[in-house]
């Protein structure tokens, strides 16, 4: 099916999101946000307006891409997700040409895997997750809902990140180690330990940041 889309967001993330539905020959009606933007008008992405006006599309003739990133612990991408979901509107599940993805892999609604990204067999995603450019999820791995696995982060077989967590840009999560809910762990930072709810951890080997 190519139902057809309306974006979320206009900034970065967004924007990689739209050259990716655009790669794939989708339908993308409009965008949605705060401001408009330059860049999506100059490839005939029309600005719909503040995220009210979305309303004015019926929720069972589109589908909706969430464009809004997330870092570190700001929950805007969650709260955008649940909004539009309450309002009975649906995520579509987007998947770049050069990801690589084993038909052995579960994924909840509105995840976004980006270039270059690996997911490998008995892996579970859930809603509204980010797994972004180059990272690496190798067998068994859980990931919560509204989590963002930064560029280049690496989770070894069997690792856990829980709900609204987000990694580092090149993070490394050992085998079978679990990081908690509501977590950021730094760019850069190797966990070897399993961390709790709701910690900053960051460093080689990541320890909680001192408050």
């Amino acid at each position: 099916m190519n139902t057809p889309i309306i974006v979320l967001g206009a900034g970065g993330h967004a924007k990689v999101c739209v050259d990716l539905l655009l790669r794939q020959g989708r339908t993308i009606i409009g965008y949605a946000g705060p401001v408009s933007s330059d860049w999506m008008e100059q490839r005939g992405i029309h600005y719909i307006g503040e995220d009210a006006q979305v309303a004015e599309c019926d929720a069972r003739n589109v589908t909706l891409v969430n464009g809004i990133g997330m870092i570190g612990q700001d929950l805007l991408r969650s709260r955008i997700f649940n909004h539009f979901r309450s309002q009975g509107y649906t995520f579509e599940t987007i998947i770049h040409d050069s990801a690589i993805v084993s038909s052995d892999v579960e994924l909840e609604e509105g995840v976004h895997i980006m270039a270059g990204a690996i997911v490998q067999a008995g892996s579970t995603i859930g809603v509204n997750t980010i797994i972004n450019t180059r990272s690496s999820l190798d067998h068994d791995c859980r990931i919560g809902a509204h989590v963002h696995i930064s560029p280049g982060a690496v989770l070894c077989g069997g690792a856990v990140v829980g709900d609204s967590t987000h990694l580092g840009a090149s993070a490394t999560i050992i085998q079978n180690v679990t990081v908690g809910v509501r977590c950021v762990v730094g760019a850069g930072s190797v966990v070897l330990k399993p961390v709790a709810d709701d910690k900053l951890v960051y460093g080689v080997p990541a320890k909680e940041a001192k408050k």
